[in-house]
């Protein structure tokens, strides 16, 4: 239905929306490497997932995809601590429990099993409760319903796997969404991940606030891009249509796809003086439209279409995890109709550098609505009440905002009814709080753009890089110091060490050996020209796999952020 038909208080009001209906997107499965459990976490609670391939797992080599809450039922330790076994079981590392994936059953404890083989006489005995089936025990992990879908790892924490089974078997649970081009044929997706310490709920606005982008993208091409996505209130004003899936809601916003804030700032601002690079491409037929489509709670997707459902030829798309209070896993896709793809490291550090522009924007932000969120639960103990945070704290006044004032809406009507919430927003306060007031500043940029804590070590694509980048740097250095040792010792007249060669047979033998490897030595490399190229080489791989390795950890300091910052009066100019 449109946004400007009625609709009913249930829908109108998001009282109909249940968070636990819902698939939450975690992890990529390519960044789950094969056989290692892995933890992740949702509205505050951890789980261990592993993609494994063993023969427990179906045929022989068949990929499968397990989790369970990160906890051992024994002494309560992290399984994600522990390992995946041949057979493909989560093995506690603490006293070597075993737990079968699918189900959470405990398959083995290593201590009772040596004492019932015992009793029986040091008979065979197989893994106790293998084939499973049965009520949950006290010493049984918890199973949770995980699916692969695009490229994406996906839990259902309120279900197991197979009440998930049937759930969607009757029509009660959904798959998660997804977009389309990403399995259309002739386009290419490449994939990114990063941690923050900012809520999910706070990323998610800003992911879906055109405005931001003019200015706190102004460094580079982005801000141009965004442009597209903002209204001016005049002849290009935005549509909104929502839909009402059970349990849950989608928004899709669409506003004419050309410029607004640049026209301006050209036609006025600077008074129809507009640089040539920045002239508009003009273009055949209609005017495609920027469109932004939310899944709630988690899934975004921004292209230009011909209309809401026409494909587009390039599509971002994002998938906001709900870590927990104040956490965020930010995951995106940028698919694209093309022959190519980009290779993933390049477009990471690509997005990382875009990502840093505005993250530590964030923190006021952040730090705002989460006072004011616990202010609401104090003022009011009802566990589903409305709490209008974004209501009292926002000053909403742009054109472009009607989707970003109807996504706070949402949040204001929902938040309270999410898991842990409520504890975890009022701890998050008696923490960062003394007398109603906020503690210090916040948490440093460094904090908050830590690149290496929050994306090389969850990104094995990453992470691998890295490591190249160290092995080049050391190999490039070691070269260089033995290419200036060779020239020092050896540097003279050809043949020097040669003539020396004398002795006893042996001794001869190996001094002439080593006399004509440095004669060899100094009519080739050791000459100056080939000399001071191979260093410059080394030099030049050293320097070149620097600046990559510094990619993947913290960069953007204030320094360059006030440098990027200068870049605004270019896209809205001063007068």
């Amino acid at each position: 239905p449109s946004s400007a038909a009625p609709l009913s208080p249930k829908r109108a009001d998001f009282s109909g929306f249940d968070y636990g209906a819902h698939w939450y997107p975690v992890v990529w499965a390519r960044d789950l490497r094969l056989d290692e459990p892995t933890r992740v976490t949702l509205f505050d609670v951890d789980y261990v997932v592993a993609r494994t391939t063993a023969t427990t797992a179906g045929t022989a080599g068949e990929e499968a995809f397990y989790a369970l809450v990160d906890e051992c039922p024994h002494k309560k330790v992290a399984l994600s601590e522990g390992r995946v076994t041949k057979g493909g079981d989560f093995q506690c590392s603490y006293h070597g429990w075993s737990f079968d994936g699918s189900t959470g059953r405990c398959v083995e404890i290593p201590q009772t099993l040596i004492a019932k083989q015992g009793r029986a006489g040091a008979e065979s005995y197989d893994k106790p409760q293998q084939s499973g089936g049965g009520r949950r025990r006290r010493e049984d992990a918890t199973s949770v319903a995980v699916t692969v879908v695009q490229g994406m790892v996906w839990l259902q924490p309120n279900y197991t796997p197979i009440e998930a089974l049937a759930a969607a078997a009757n029509g009660t649970l959904s798959g998660p969404p997804t977009i389309p081009e990403i399995d259309e044929e002739g386009y290419k997706t490449t994939v990114a991940i990063r941690d923050f310490p900012i809520d999910w709920t706070v990323l998610t606005e800003n992911i879906m606030d055109p405005d931001h982008g003019h200015f706190a993208h102004s460094a580079g091409q982005a801000g141009k891009g965004f442009d597209l996505y903002v209204s001016d209130g005049v002849e290009n004003k935005p549509a909104l249509d929502e839909e009402w899936p059970s349990s849950g809601w989608k928004a899709t916003n669409s506003v004419p796809a050309v410029e607004k804030l640049i026209a301006y700032n050209s036609n006025f601002r600077l008074g129809g003086v507009k640089k040539k690079k920045d002239s508009k491409k003009k273009t055949d037929g209609p005017t495609k439209m920027a469109t932004t489509i939310f899944h709630a709670p988690s899934v975004i997707s921004m292209g230009r279409r011909d209309n809401a459902t026409a494909p587009a030829a390039f599509v971002s798309g994002f998938w906001v995890s709900p870590t927990g209070v104040g956490r965020s896993r930010f995951m995106a896709s940028a698919t694209v109709k093309s022959p190519i793809s980009v290779p993933r490291w390049a477009t990471h550090m690509n997005l990382n550098n875009f990502l840093d522009q505005d993250t530590y924007l964030l923190v006021g932000q952040n730090r705002a609505t989460l006072k004011r969120e616990a202010e609401g639960y104090l003022a009011n103990d009802e566990s589903d009440a409305t709490n209008p945070v974004r209501k009292s704290t926002y000053v909403y006044r742009s054109p472009s905002e009607k989707l970003p004032t109807r996504l706070g809406q949402f949040f204001d009507a929902t938040l309270s009814r999410s898991p842990n919430r409520r504890e975890g927003v009022l701890a998050w306060y008696r923490w960062n709080t003394e007398g109603g007031k906020l503690i210090g500043p916040g948490p440093s940029r460094r904090e908050i753009l830590d690149r290496h804590e929050q994306h090389t070590k969850i990104c094995p694509d990453s992470s691998d890089l890295v490591e190249r980048c160290d092995r080049v740097m050391k190999r490039s250095r070691l070269v260089a110091v033995a290419l200036v040792l060779a020239r020092l010792l050896l540097g003279g007249g050809a043949g020097g060490v040669a003539k020396e060669a004398g002795g006893p047979l042996a001794k001869g033998i190996i001094q002439w050996t080593v006399g004509l490897a440095a004669d060899a030595a100094r009519r080739s490399v050791l000459r100056p020209g080939p000399f001071v190229a191979i260093l410059a080489a080394a030099a030049a791989l050293y320097r070149g796999s620097s600046l990559i390795k510094r990619e993947f950890h913290f960069k953007t300091d204030e320094g360059r952020h006030r440098h990027d910052v200068k870049a605004i009066s270019d896209m809205w100019a001063d007068l």
